[in-house]
């Protein structure tokens, strides 16, 4: 649903208000497929036919909730403010001009204050006034109270056959939803009947175009693939009378990618109307999401990341499991691991039951997180037991469930593989153990060798050097060989004797 509580605005001397309904299809598995509060048609009659005072008092209220707004959302510390402004109009000018009442309410809720609104709506529909019964259906809607939000919406229809138009759409989309989940034929025939009913007195309706060409889609994809045809032509129709009036719709062209999807699988072309459909609403939320899963099977991470980025912003995609699963893969991609962490559990938070993100949450341990920079073998093994524990509670969230049977062989194979790669870690540690321990064994034997070589080395050079040193000469002669001093000491002796 787009909003709740779209302001009615009075168009000359009749009470306007804006259309709106519920939303289009996205490739995920879940839609936002909840009925808008805006409304549209034209209000006349006695009540609807207010005086020019009481209309000029009105202007005055609405453009001071316009300028308050600014073109986005009520701030809450104008709320009170704005909600008077509208309440002293209707105290003043009474019945006819119950749209003001009504629009103090619808700006109590845009700012918030719901059970302030919720009790004016009730009021309203006393005087069973159809817009206020639309609004509380769509407000039970919100709460996942069906069966009340369906009532609120008869009785809206009820109210003023020929111009509630709003409560026509936001009953067929409510009955489209139902028969979208769990396909009935009372639930098609219903919302195709309040649709065709709505563009036989608005034949320019553009909600009830875009609900009309959903519904046959739903049931082209459904049930009877003929209705893909119907869908495709209620959309060409479409878009030619809205070309005639000046007007676009982002969801048809959504719509149009959806059918390209759904025939043939012809991603190309579905891509070109996703980003038509942004051109005419940027924020578009189904066709970003079209556009954000499309990428991801391309591998163009950066443009699936933008494109979630924003559908994840519209409140009722916060408990989206499959695009917050995609904008994991996306960050996964761009190496925003800790990102990619982020999303995977947030998916694991909102669904429980599921056990994908616990796959994925495996798969960025075992394969991405261990080829980061600087990481050895102990933050591996450390990435490996978590991917090991992430496995485990996969196969055991799944269970026997049909759906993952492949999943949960996979994620069995996986553990054996980091359970042999840990015994490998294992081994090879204790290979690394043993190798260095023959490494100091061998530098000890190494150095012991080497100390024996030295010593040896040291006791040969002695040795060479003792041989080298001269032995000095004896002063004695042996017996019976002459010595030179002896000599010298006879011929001395000799020499005596003559004189």
């Amino acid at each position: 649903m787009n909003k709740f509580n779209t302001l009615i605005s009075i168009a000359g001397l009749g009470l306007v208000v804006a259309a709106c309904g519920g939303e289009g299809g996205v490739l995920s598995k879940k839609r936002s497929n909840a009925p808008g509060s805006n409304l549209s048609g034209a209000e006349k009659g006695n009540r609807e036919n207010p005086s020019e005072e009481a209309t000029k008092a009105f202007a005055r209220a609405a453009a001071a909730y316009s300028k308050a707004a600014g073109g986005g959302a009520l701030a809450k510390s104008d709320c009170g403010r704005v909600a008077g402004g509208f309440s002293k109009v209707y105290e003043k000018y009474g019945d006819q001009m119950i749209i003001a009442k009504f629009n103090a309410a619808a700006a109590f809720e845009e700012c918030g204050d719901g059970a302030k609104a919720k009790g004016i709506y009730e009021e309203l529909a006393k005087a069973k006034y159809w817009p206020a019964y639309n609004n509380l259906g769509v407000i039970h809607w919100k709460k996942g109270n069906t069966s009340k939000a369906l009532d609120y919406f008869k009785k809206a229809v009820a109210a003023d056959r020929t111009k509630a138009f709003a409560a026509r759409n936001n009953l067929a989309v409510a009955h489209r939803d139902q028969y979208s989940e769990s396909p009935k034929s009372k639930d098609f025939k219903e919302a195709e009947k309040q649709l065709r009913n709505v563009l036989v007195v608005d034949t320019s309706n553009k909600k009830a175009y875009e609900n009309l060409a959903r519904l046959y889609f739903d049931k082209g994809r459904l049930e009877e693939k003929s209705y893909l045809v119907l869908s495709g032509l209620v959309v060409d129709q479409a878009l030619r009378v809205l070309k005639d009036s000046g007007d676009q719709s982002a969801e048809l062209w959504n719509l149009r990618g959806l059918l390209f999807l759904e025939r043939d699988n012809n991603q190309i072309e579905a891509l070109k109307m996703f980003l038509k459909a942004v051109e005419i609403e940027s924020r578009h939320t189904d066709a970003n999401l079209n556009i954000a899963f499309i990428s991801i099977r391309f591998r163009d991470y950066t443009q699936a990341e933008k494109s979630f980025a924003i559908a994840l912003t519209d409140p009722a995609q916060k408990r989206n499991v499959e695009a917050y699963l995609a904008m994991g893969v996306a960050k996964r991609g761009l190496k925003k691991f800790k990102d990619a962490k982020k999303y995977y559990n947030k998916a694991a938070k909102v669904d429980g039951k599921d056990p994908r993100p616990h796959f994925n949450l495996g798969i960025l341990n075992q394969e991405h997180l261990i080829g980061q920079d600087n990481v050895g073998t102990k933050e591996i093994e450390a990435f490996y037991n978590t991917a090991k524990k992430h496995y485990n509670k996969y196969a055991s969230v799944a269970g026997s469930s049909s759906s993952h049977a492949d999943g949960v062989e996979d994620a069995k194979d996986r553990v054996v593989v980091i359970d042999d790669a840990i015994r490998t870690f294992r081994v090879m540690e204790d290979l690394e153990r043993q190798a260095k321990a023959m490494e100091v064994k061998a530098k000890a034997e190494e150095a012991k060798e080497r100390k024996r070589m030295l010593d040896l080395e040291a006791k040969a050079m002695a040795a060479m050097e003792e041989e080298e040193t001269p032995t000095p000469a004896s002063t004695k002669s042996p017996k019976g060989v002459p010595g030179k001093d002896d000599a010298s000491r006879s011929k001395k002796k000799s020499g005596k004797k003559k004189k």
